[in-house]
């Protein structure tokens, strides 16, 4: 069994959306100056890194991470590389791609390659679902969607493909890496963190080859 951690390091200076507030770890405590433990303080957005979105996040009225059924975040899940030439991924892209019974999808694209060679620069030209791709996907069965970068939709629309997707209550996975995975089928965990009454939340994402 091999794993694969498709979670980014969380570090002071991760790219972050923009107007989101930068990370702060922060040393509360330390050992080597006195104190009796280690201890570190976290301000971040809980869309930072590797994270899960949920209904609530572009829809008011949609379920939060309370409501979360987590059989959705474990299980099959197929990694599809997107080929670099492609910056869209639209339902005519989809049409081509064998998706059919699939309820885990995870897009790996050229963003992947952007994160490993700019690693602490942020891309609004990277590379997502436009609505079309959104509402296909919706309508196809499918129970999550994943992609590489911090956003499953566009920088200048980033409504076009969530609200299709979360309207149908599928969970979005955003900010995997999945640089050295190759497309294929996989199993799937990845488990947020438990905030109450939430939108979002951090995750810690693998991927488990047989």
């Amino acid at each position: 069994m091999i794993i694969h951690d498709i979670s980014l390091r969380i570090h002071n200076a991760i790219p972050v959306w923009p107007g989101d507030p930068k990370v702060r770890l922060e040393w509360l405590l330390r050992i080597d100056q006195g104190d009796s433990v280690n201890l570190t303080a976290l301000n971040m957005s809980a869309h930072t890194g590797t994270h899960i979105d949920m209904p609530k996040h572009f829809i008011d009225s949609g379920k939060t991470l309370d409501e979360l059924d987590l059989g959705v975040l474990i299980g099959k899940a197929r990694v599809i590389g997107v080929p670099y030439d492609v910056n869209v991924i639209s339902e005519e892209y989809l049409r081509t791609v064998p998706l059919e019974g699939v309820e885990r999808i995870l897009f790996k694209t050229a963003n992947s390659r952007l994160v490993v060679e700019q690693p602490l620069s942020f891309h609004p030209d990277y590379v997502a679902l436009d609505i079309s791709g959104g509402q296909y996907l919706a309508r196809s069965g499918c129970k999550l969607v994943g992609i590489d970068y911090m956003s499953i939709g566009y920088y200048t629309d980033p409504q076009g493909a969530h609200y299709p997707l979360l309207g149908a209550d599928v969970i979005v996975l955003e900010g995997i890496n999945l640089d050295g995975v190759e497309p294929g089928d996989y199993q799937l965990i990845a488990l947020p963190l438990k905030l109450s009454g939430r939108e979002g939340a951090p995750a810690r994402a693998i991927l488990i080859e047989n």
